[in-house]
C-alpha cells in the first residue's frame, strides 16, 4: 500500500500546526494499522519545496518517504507503481483524493482508494482484530476452567 502522506493528513482533517505532529499522527495509525494488518506500507510526503535531497527511513513497520526538491508525491508515487508493476504481478493499493492521482495509478494497474476508504478499511480490520483477542482471550478462560487446578498451576 502506497499512501499519500499530505492527502490524507489534510481529508482527514489531522492538519495541526506544527505540521510535524499532524504527520506523527498519520504515521502512528499507519505504523498500528501495519501491525495488526500485516499490510506493507509506504506513505509519500511532499518533498518538492524544501531544497532537500529525497529520504526513505523506517518508522516502526511502515516505510516514510520524502520526495526531493521539485519532485511531487503524486509524481514519485507514480513512478513507484509503474516500478512495481513491471516486477510483480501483486496489485499495490494506492491512498489518495486526487481524482488524476487515482486515474493514474489505477491505469498503471494499481487499485486506488480513498482516504475514507482508508479509514473504514482501517477501522474494519481494528474491529476485526480486537474481536479475534477477545475470542483467543475466551476460550483461554474456558480451557482454565476445565482443566484440574493441578495443570493449571505453575510448578515451583
Amino acid at each position: 500500500m502506497i499512501v499519500d502522506g499530505y492527502n490524507v493528513i489534510h481529508a482527514w482533517r489531522l492538519d495541526t500546526s506544527p505540521l510535524e505532529d499532524a504527520r506523527e499522527a498519520l504515521l502512528h495509525v499507519l505504523d498500528d494499522f501495519a501491525g495488526y494488518s500485516g499490510e506493507n506500507i509506504t506513505v509519500v510526503f511532499d518533498g518538492y519545496q524544501t531544497k532537500t535531497e529525497a529520504s526513505e527511513y523506517a518508522h516502526g513497520l511502515i516505510t516514510v518517504v520524502f520526495t526531493a526538491y521539485g519532485v511531487t508525491a503524486d509524481t514519485h508515487i507514480q513512478r513507484m507503481v509503474k516500478a512495481a508493476s513491471a516486477i510483480s504481478r501483486r496489485r499495490l493499493k494506492v491512498v489518495t483524493a486526487d481524482y488524476l492521482e487515482q486515474l493514474s495509478v489505477f491505469e498503471a494497474g494499481a487499485m486506488r482508494m480513498t482516504p475514507a476508504e482508508l479509514k473504514l478499511y482501517i477501522d474494519a480490520a481494528r474491529e476485526k482484530h480486537v474481536d479475534l483477542i477477545h475470542r483467543d482471550s475466551l476460550e483461554g478462560k474456558a480451557l482454565k476452567t476445565r482443566l484440574k487446578r493441578d495443570a493449571v498451576s505453575k510448578p515451583e
